[in-house]
């Protein structure tokens, strides 16, 4: 017994010095978190003009409170800040608004996770803390519940409706119209919801899905996210670096050579999630090789490396898995699997289909009709996560096909087995 005490000890204390060792390296990452696409930083660089025109907009939640609901709608394309902007916003509002007596709470929604009008507002008494019972109620009965326990509580609220996109494509119309003009449908004295609709959409998209009428009020109060240029994204790369990185590991070439990369400007799509996840993937590289005592800090040939590694458009696929609902990700699946099993560089939707519904029946799920496989394929092209072609050379007939590009099919298989995992578990 005390030969195995002794043994464990000094295992115990191998594991120690083992930990010790590793903390006492130099290293690069300071809190790498803060490069982390959920991260939403104090100060967003260039963002600063959409900021104000969301504050003129919901300026009345504060100086006179129930006296209107605003909806404003933010667009642009992946990694333009539209999402941080109103996280931030959101934060700061209902700070200024508890100092002046408001009791106004800020909700963030991301539809894509959602299926109707109902399990939107489920989410929105969620995080408001409300007892509002999500079982026997339906749609029109929850909401005046809702409302009824808002008028109590003396709360109000900025419900962000981020991935709206999904809500035009795939909520019944009725849902649709509920979403975006509440206050018509719901009269009351006190507005005490106000919404923030995010898209990827061009609004003229917006408006030929919505109704004339409603397509209306989603145009008069929007504000625009380009994307970025090359030198907005080097001040980003710069500020995040000041966060995520210890003094001296990465130098400004680096932010210069990301920023021309991936500034819109410059030739690249102006994302600035994908800027930063090249310079976390850099800076990973260069930690690997910091321990083995072949560099010194974060180069630029750390970037050249990644870049040739992890193929652009693979970064882009990825960041867009967090908004899919369970459905786009099988679809999704399905493409990388129908390649993989054909070795073409495009795979036709009639293939997809049936990978599809062969997945939906390994995992007990009912399959979604054509016509809604093919809004999700053309959602999924319009975001730019996969590319689509009507003919293909040597193919006899009309048929659609489409294609991740060059993204490697086997981490894309691995991310999308994980994300479909994380739907799966928490009940989608």
């Amino acid at each position: 017994m005390g030969v195995s005490i002794r043994v464990i000890s000094e295992s115990m204390l191998n594991l120690r010095e083992i930990a010790e060792s590793i903390i006492k390296k130099p290293g690069v990452f300071l809190d790498e978190t803060k490069l982390y696409p959920e991260y939403v930083p104090e100060v967003l660089p260039h963002r600063e003009e959409q900021f104000k025109q969301l504050t003129k907009m919901f300026k009345h939640v504060i100086v006179s409170p129930g006296s209107s609901s605003a909806r404003v709608v933010l667009y642009g394309s992946l990694g333009t800040g539209k999402t941080a902007t109103a996280i931030s916003f959101g934060k700061v509002i209902s700070r200024l608004a508890g100092e002046r007596g408001v009791k106004l709470k800020y909700v963030h929604v991301n539809c894509a996770s959602t299926k109707s009008a109902l399990s939107v507002f489920r989410e929105v008494k969620n995080q408001l803390g409300l007892k509002v019972p999500d079982r026997g109620l339906g749609f029109s009965e929850f909401v005046q519940v809702l409302l009824r326990e808002m008028d109590i509580e003396d709360l109000y609220a900025v419900v962000t409706l981020d991935e709206f996109d999904s809500v035009l494509l795939n909520f019944e119309s009725g849902d649709r119209y509920s979403l975006v003009r509440f206050y018509d449908i719901f009269h009351s004295d006190v507005m005490r919801l106000n919404f923030i609709y995010v898209s990827r959409m061009r609004l003229s998209d917006i408006v030929r899905v919505l109704d004339e009428i409603s397509g209306s009020y989603m145009m008069r109060n929007t504000i625009v996210f380009n994307p970025y240029r090359s030198r907005e994204l080097y001040d980003i790369l710069n500020y995040r670096a000041e966060e995520a990185f210890y003094p001296g590991v990465v130098g400004s070439d680096v932010f210069e050579y990301i920023a021309n990369l991936i500034g819109y400007d410059t030739g690249g799509d102006g994302n600035a999630r994908k800027a930063l996840a090249i310079l976390y993937s850099a800076g990973k590289l260069a930690e690997r090789e910091i321990e083995e005592g072949r560099a010194s800090r974060v180069l630029i040939d750390h970037v050249r490396a990644v870049s040739a590694r992890e193929d652009l458009d693979l970064i882009h696929v990825l960041d867009s898995l967090n908004y899919l609902n369970l459905h786009q990700l099988l679809i999704l699946k399905s493409i990388a699997i129908g390649l993989k099993e054909t070795g073409s560089s495009y795979v036709s939707i009639g293939r997809v289909e049936e990978v599809y519904r062969r997945l939906c029946q390994d995992t007990g799920l009912e399959p979604r009709k054509h016509t809604q496989i093919y809004y999700y394929v053309t959602e999924l092209a319009s975001r730019g996560v996969i590319m689509t072609r009507k003919t293909l050379k040597g193919r006899r007939g009309r048929s659609s096909y489409v294609s991740f590009g060059a993204a490697p099919l086997n981490s894309l298989l691995n991310a999308l087995d994980r994300a479909i995992a994380m739907r799966r578990e928490i009940g989608e």
